[in-house]
């Protein structure tokens, strides 16, 4: 019994001893899902308050008609939308990641489009007419905080001022 053995510089003895590569594409779809599943956590803790408010009694006829998240509150709370400020880092990073992977620019926003896209499906109403969103200033301002910075890095990476030479 003779066994071969490959001259090639790389090449390896067995097929098992070579590290398992995971494609890019199959990254690419892991960074766009991110972009999804960090979307539900900064859509489901952007009602969050600082301080302790107190609720008024509620009168009979009111307790039946739904009110606004942020107008029940009365003194001492204050709006706390952390996760505007998350939101724009981590987008950055998806980007970030995406650029790894790719040199197009199209490519590599894939993350913060899907984002943008689950955003603005939480911001209408479902079969039951439930919002996820309201129509207040922490949801502009994740709006905002979500794409804004991941466009500005985007293109300061691929605009006219990085072609230049140095």
């Amino acid at each position: 019994m003779t066994a071969t053995v490959d001259k090639r510089p790389g090449a390896s003895g067995a097929a098992g001893d070579r590290p398992a590569r995971i494609p890019a594409v199959a990254l690419m779809t892991v960074l766009v899902l991110s972009g999804l599943f960090t979307l539900v956590f900064e859509v489901l803790y952007l009602p969050v308050y600082l301080g302790s408010g107190s609720l008024p009694a509620p009168e009979p006829e009111v307790v039946a008609a739904p009110a606004g998240l942020a107008s029940v509150l009365t003194e001492g709370a204050v709006a706390f939308p952390i996760t505007a400020l998350l939101a724009a880092v981590l987008n950055v990073a998806l980007v970030a990641a995406m650029r790894t992977l790719t040199d197009r620019p199209g490519i590599a926003l894939l993350p913060v489009l899907a984002w943008a896209v689950g955003f603005f499906a939480c911001s209408v109403s479902g079969p039951g007419g439930d919002i996820m969103l309201i129509s207040d200033w922490p949801t502009l301002l994740l709006l905002v905080c979500g794409l804004g910075p991941p466009l500005a890095y985007t293109y300061l990476r691929t605009g006219p001022q990085a072609s230049r030479p140095s």
